[in-house]
């Protein structure tokens, strides 16, 4: 954690790490392997990992820190693109991409203890 403090840079509130419930800490690290293309970046203890992809890094905790259900929202550059690959791994989508009144088009994804993420994009214009 102390990496991703120093590269965190740019006003008081730097880099945001959500820190999400899980149940089972391993059964949670495969499914973001395998169903949402994340890597294990590291696990500290039985209880508590760090997994990531592209620009998003997740803390998963085991039974501490929060309740399971939790959302987070999260940037993606083309969320049909993403959504085309979670759908082929098998993710739980929740929602497909849809564009909103807010000018974003987004979609649901849930892991296995219910906490979502909302990915969204900017709506293609052209």
């Amino acid at each position: 954690m102390a990496e991703l403090a120093s590269k965190c840079t740019g006003g008081d509130f730097g880099c945001p790490v959500p820190i999400l419930y899980v149940h089972d800490l391993a059964t949670s690290q495969r499914y973001f392997r395998d169903q949402l293309g994340f890597k294990l970046d590291w696990t500290d203890s039985d209880d508590f990992a760090s997994v990531s992809r592209g620009n998003t890094q997740l803390f998963l905790c085991q039974r501490c820190q929060g309740n399971a259900g939790s959302w987070l929202w999260v940037a993606t550059p083309d969320v049909d693109k993403l959504y085309a690959d979670l759908r082929k791994r098998g993710a739980k989508i929740k929602a497909e991409p849809k564009n909103q009144p807010w000018g974003l088009r987004e979609m649901q994804v849930a892991d296995v203890d219910g906490n979502v993420m909302r990915i969204g994009s900017p709506i293609d214009h052209d």
